[in-house]
């Protein structure tokens, strides 16, 4: 008998590489061009709406002259140049939301490519190939990098088709390189805390602490003219310093692209450095055993939300205290102004400090609706990681397991609400901010409804549809988002805006709460999370 060689294997390492290319982008492809078509209708509906708005270059002149030095509006939105104009106006209003909201994307596809696929033991069969950690982790990027580039393509596309007025098409490339640039850059932090983490969730938040980091650094810089040079301290601040559509500087819109590429090249290397599933922040020798709460179901959900919720807590106490301490200048700066063009498809028809607290408020708003769908998407995670299984088995029952996690996601949301709330008065009182505590509780309650109704609808899918639970989720919250967004630049229709969670939760305490509203808001999430538990106990577990 004659002994064969051993067959040999039909996958090389020269073409595993683009096999592991083309997966990353399979799965990250769909997310980057639901940004780029958001990218494209915010700054085309931007546009419209200042001419409808603006008529009058008489109206546009003292639209300039009334929130163009606003300082608060200049922290919450970044610096306004040529406000007078289409240019302007569309780069100070939608350069750093669509720069935030696609930097959103990055963190959640690129850990989910890189550290989740560990998490779920997905990349121990694809090393096992003739591939290594750090190959494979250059594929993965490659191929996030190759839907960054797709996101990059659409928006080119679509604010080149939209351009009018004095946004030509050469600048609309310009407005499109520069929102594209933050996501670049949180591709890469995302690739390296993904080798720092030891979980995908750990991983993300580090990112995500990065980027809110980012935002205060320029927060900062915005608040005074000494302090301008910390611009170049923060990826956000170079978008400020891009004036993409005004005065471009092509330094500031490439630096960032420049940023990701040595991001991408040190998590590579990071790669090689650690072992599958390990993160390189793990401490060293034997960890010590920490059985605190482990004694019941409850007991583990908290352990496990407590990172989660002191992170939100503290991001949001921060926000409140910058808001607090330049509430009062942001007021001095708006005694004179109309702000209708802004403030009045809030709701909103005073100016000065409660005006620019409501604003705030609705931001803390958005925040909590997106801590919402996190919490959906940690109780997804612990069914697609199969560790709900070693809960089942025991004497826990589906019912008891997720009305514990319902229960501490409400907590969660409601230490959010309470620490921006803190932050906002104690600051407040320090700068003479003007408004009562009891208002600024009240304000801190109307922002809880929607971020329960979004607790509810994401319970739901988790229910009838767990696989794609938090996709429908965080679009949801996204849909809403850009629902106001657009609503505040054109008149759509009543129905439409009908549909954003966010268009029933009124700026207070700019204007009085609608507990009406509020109490429906609670009501509807309640009766959605009560169906979506139902359909869970009654379904099979579905893991990843």
């Amino acid at each position: 008998m004659t002994v064969g060689k051993a067959p040999a294997s039909t996958t090389t390492r020269s073409d595993a590489g683009p096999t592991v290319s083309r997966l990353a982008l399979r799965r990250t492809w769909k997310g980057a061009v639901a940004v780029a078509a958001a990218n494209a209708l915010v700054s085309v509906t931007a546009v419209i709406g200042y001419e409808a708005a603006y008529p009058d270059p008489a109206d546009r002149v003292t639209l300039a002259r009334s929130i163009g030095s606003n300082p608060g509006l200049t922290a919450l939105f970044g610096e306004a140049r040529s406000l007078e104009t289409i240019a302007g106006f569309t780069e100070w209003r939608v350069v750093l939301v669509l720069a935030l909201l696609g930097a959103v994307w990055a963190i959640f596809a690129v850990t989910r490519v890189l550290r989740g696929e560990e998490d779920e033991g997905r990349a121990e069969v694809v090393l096992a190939g003739p591939i290594t950690p750090s190959g494979a982790t250059r594929a993965n990027l490659l191929g996030i990098a190759a839907a960054t580039g797709l996101m990059l393509m659409v928006t080119l596309i679509g604010m080149t088709l939209g351009a009018r007025g004095d946004v030509g098409a050469d600048r609309a490339v310009l407005l499109a390189v520069t929102v594209v640039s933050t996501p670049a850059v949180m591709v890469g932090v995302g690739a390296v805390t993904s080798q720092l983490a030891d979980t995908r969730r750990r991983a993300a938040g580090l990112a995500a602490a990065v980027l809110g980091t980012s935002y205060l650094l320029r927060v900062v810089a915005d608040s005074s003219a000494d302090l301008r040079w910390l611009r170049w301290a923060t990826p956000l601040g170079w978008l400020e310093l891009a004036h993409p559509l005004t005065e471009p500087r092509l330094l500031a819109m490439l630096l960032p692209y420049a940023l990701a590429l040595a991001l991408g090249t040190l998590a590579w290397i990071l790669a090689g450095a650690r072992d599958t599933g390990a993160g390189l922040l793990a401490g060293a020798g034997a960890p010590r055993t920490r059985t605190g709460m482990l004694g019941s179901p409850l007991g583990l959900d908290i352990r496990l939300a407590k990172g989660p919720a002191l992170a939100w807590a503290l991001g949001l106490w921060l926000f409140g205290m910058l808001t607090g301490l330049m509430a009062r200048t942001a007021a001095q700066a708006m005694a004179d102004s109309t702000g209708g063009g802004l403030l009045g498809p809030l709701g909103i028809e005073e100016s000065g400090t409660r005006a620019y607290v409501g604003v705030f408020f609705v931001f803390i708003t958005l925040a909590l609706t997106t801590a919402a769908a996190g919490q959906v998407a940690a109780t997804r995670e612990e069914e697609a990681a199969s560790r709900l299984d070693t809960l089942l088995v025991r004497p826990v029952g589906r019912g008891r397991w997720l009305g514990g996690r319902l229960t501490v996601s409400v907590g969660v949301l409601v230490l959010a609400a309470a620490a921006a709330v803190l932050g906002t008065w104690v600051a407040g009182n320090a700068g003479s901010l003007g408004v009562g505590v009891a208002d600024l509780a009240a304000a801190g309650v109307n922002t809880i409804p929607a971020a329960l109704f979004i607790l509810g609808a994401g319970t739901l899918a988790h229910g009838v549809l767990p696989r794609m639970a938090v996709a429908l989720t965080y679009t949801l919250v996204a849909a809403s988002f850009l629902l106001e967004v657009v609503g505040a630049a054109v008149a759509l229709p009543s129905w439409l805006l009908n549909l954003s969670v966010l268009h029933h939760v009124a700026p207070a305490p700019a204007v009085s709460p609608d507990w009406g509203s509020a109490a429906g808001l609670v009501a509807l999430g309640a009766l959605l999370a009560a169906g979506g538990a139902a359909a869970f106990c009654r379904r099979d577990i579905e893991s990843e």
